[in-house]
């Protein structure tokens, strides 16, 4: 049985509610899951690089990039929520993003070669590390909060 769709004025009040509800949750929450979604993102579009034959640190480099691009407008507008200067923001979302990236591009490789991991598994052993590095620098540097006079 179809369900019934609902008014339009019940339909803008839940998607208000809904909304309000996201906005009362703890930061470190949304960017849970926020950032799971990004990771899904990230882990997939590694995995299909890795599926077609490119090499994995093609693979990684790429996927980085896919991530960021989703990235950057989801923490600022779901996560933190910020509405400070945009060009600053940007530059530090790079710089924190690329910290992190390069704990990636370095530990990948060493787990791969030297621990003989496959590619997907010794990432997943970084993001571990990654994950919460990038959130304190997203909180603390990207999205920072001036404190008001």
């Amino acid at each position: 049985m179809a369900q019934p769709a609902l008014a339009p004025s019940t339909a803008r009040a839940s998607g208000a509610l809904l909304r309000r509800s996201w906005a009362e949750l703890p930061v470190v929450v949304r960017y849970a899951v926020v950032g799971g979604v990004t990771q899904a993102v990230y882990l997939s579009t590694l995995a299909g690089g890795l599926a077609v034959g490119a090499h994995y640190l093609v693979a990684l480099v790429v996927a980085q990039l896919v991530a960021m691009a989703f990235a950057f407008p989801a923490y600022r507008g779901q996560v933190f929520r910020a509405d400070g200067p945009l060009r600053r923001q940007l530059v530090a979302f790079v710089g924190v993003w690329w910290t992190g990236a390069a704990l990636s591009l370095g530990g990948v490789p060493a787990l791969v070669e030297l621990g003989h991991l496959p590619p997907l598994p010794a990432q997943l052993l970084v993001l571990v590390l990654v994950v919460g590095l990038s959130f304190v620098g997203h909180l603390r540097v990207t999205f920072r909060r001036r404190p008001t006079s």
